[in-house]
């Protein structure tokens, strides 16, 4: 077939559900057992294993590896296949990351300025700085040996085992509290809670790859109700009755933890999914934003009569079944969307890439659906059919680029990789990063990000590079790529200007203003960078 510019631009709805296929991917499955493994971590007998489970450890190298698995395995699948895509898409993301996700984590933080965590920035930026100086030691001469890429793969060890004592290193240089450094036992993530005088366990799951899902990190008591109103919480300890609190419409915090703020609302509430074990989903959608509430009633009586109220409250608006791993699952919801009178026209639509999804991966992983109650011991299994359909999405995902640069030769595999594709696998994580800014927790987001880049050279790029070099007798891996050396001064100048944003007078801080520059500067990057493809002014690097 003859190159025709309406194919590639048609190409173009077909990578971008690939790209929502990724997602999808992370969101139901890849992500859900890398929370699995966490939790196992913070209820271990062992302190040391406990620390796995601490925020900021847990977020800045096993969570990380969520937010970069589509880079991961695109850059992996790249190589066996030869396209110039898969480094480009690493390397774009590097530059969306600290660019759109910090300075969107500012604009919407909800005060200004922003306070940024001194000890874990320093620490991430000193190594993101690291992983860039080895990037551009590596790419000196267009290719990658293996003792470069076990280099850089050295280093990523070197930066979990430096995230693991950052506490302990703090604590002995006097920059933190010895009690900032102490871990309790089992660390437990759900909240006691009674309801009807009867004692549950309540814990907020969130559905962001960059926020630990389980939002609340210590256990509390809490009062709950059900009322015509909504769902009703409080801290046991508070006594003291507040004026209009009863008036709720959802489930209310007594703190802004939720991923949509301080009260789950019933006009949120759109599926109600009754679990094995006792346990009860409340699955609360918001625009962009979803939140599960997990509830857990011992005694079915109870179990029964807590149904019976939401859905009598709620004025059965939710969705009320029951969890179905399997392929019965996916077609029972596109039933639900094309039937319900609450969806509009383009949720119905969005239903039907969804289904075809799911298809795919309820057939093969719904033996090892951690989502399932019972099945989390399976962790493992669930981990590794995830990274498969990963890597399988990631393979379509280059086949289209280069069926995009087929019909339209005016753009290379390189640029689509270092724009389309990047700005594609990671939008989601800007997505994430201004719910966590809503939420009041845009100082996390940023964590998350210089986390992330930093994994994204030691782990995306490196790990890769190792086990292409393994199967191909340690031969040095070309990676001649138009505009990557050109991308990594980029990420350099990138990482400079948001250093220098924060040490301007007002030290370790964050303006709306410095958001807004960040988002600027990554619009004049697209714009330099198309004006190089196209020809419209010469390349800065040669």
């Amino acid at each position: 077939m003859e190159p025709s510019v309406v194919i590639g631009c048609l190409w173009f709805v077909v990578i971008g559900f690939m790209f929502f296929a990724q997602h999808h991917v992370c969101d139901a499955y890849f992500v859900p057992a890398i929370n699995v493994f966490v939790e196992k971590m913070r209820k271990s007998e062992y302190k040391w294993m406990q620390r796995w489970g601490e925020e900021a450890v847990a977020g800045a190298t096993i969570c990380a590896l969520g937010c970069n698995g589509p880079e991961l395995f695109t850059n992996l699948i790249s190589l066996y296949t030869g396209s110039d895509a898969g480094i480009g898409v690493v390397v774009g993301s590097e530059i969306f990351n600290l660019l759109i996700i910090v300075g969107a984590a500012v604009m919407f933080a909800p005060t200004t300025p922003l306070q940024v965590e001194r000890v874990p920035f320093a620490r991430d930026c000193a190594f993101y700085a690291l992983s860039i100086g080895l990037l551009y030691y590596a790419l000196l001469d267009k290719a990658i040996s293996f003792n470069e890429s076990s280099m850089m793969l050295g280093a990523a060890a070197l930066y979990v085992g430096t995230v693991y004592f950052t506490t302990d290193c703090a604590v002995c240089m006097g920059l933190a509290k010895v009690e900032d450094a102490t871990v309790e036992d089992g660390s437990p993530s759900k909240k006691k809670a009674k309801m009807h005088g009867v004692e549950v366990d309540v814990e907020e799951i969130v559905h962001a790859r960059m926020a630990d899902a389980h939002n609340a990190r210590t256990s509390a008591s809490w009062n709950m109700d059900v009322t015509a109103h909504g769902i009703y919480a409080e801290p046991a300890e508070t006594k003291e009755d507040k004026p209009n609190k009863r008036g709720s419409i959802g489930f209310e915090f007594a703190q802004a933890d939720s991923m949509l703020g301080t009260v789950l609302k019933y006009k949120d509430l759109k599926e109600v999914v009754i679990m094995e074990m006792g346990a009860i989903n409340l699955e609360f959608y918001h625009n962009f934003q979803h939140v599960t509430l997990r509830v857990t009633v011992p005694d079915s009586d109870k179990r029964d009569e807590l149904l019976r109220n939401i859905e009598h409250h709620s004025l059965g608006r939710p969705w009320v079944h029951g969890y179905d791993s399997t392929i019965m699952g996916a077609v029972d919801h596109l039933k639900h969307a094309f039937s319900s009178k609450d969806h509009s026209l383009f949720l119905k639509l969005s239903a039907i890439p969804e289904f075809l999804i799911d298809v795919c991966l309820k057939t093969t992983l719904f033996a090892v659906d951690v989502k399932d109650i019972k099945k989390e011991g399976r962790w493992p299994l669930c981990f590794l059919g995830a990274m498969f359909w990963l890597a399988v999405f990631s393979y379509l995902m280059l086949e289209i680029a280069e069926q995009i640069h087929y019909n339209i030769p005016a753009l290379p595999d390189s640029f689509l990789g270092i724009t389309v594709c990047a700005i594609g696998t990671s939008f989601p994580n800007a997505v994430a990063s201004i719910l966590m800014a809503q939420q009041n927790k845009p100082a996390a987001a940023i964590a998350n990000a210089l986390g992330s880049n930093v994994q994204n050279v030691f782990l995306a790029m490196a790990l890769p590079w190792v086990i292409f070099g393994m199967q191909h007798d340690y031969k040095p891996i070309n990676q001649n790529v138009a505009g990557i050396t050109e991308g990594v001064f980029w990420m350099m100048g990138t990482l400079i200007l948001v250093i220098f944003f924060v040490l301007m007078p007002g030290t370790c801080t964050l303006t709306k203003c410095n958001g807004l520059v960040l988002m600027a500067v990554y619009l004049l990057y697209l714009v330099q960078t198309s004006g190089e493809t196209f020809g419209w002014w010469p390349p800065l690097m040669k």
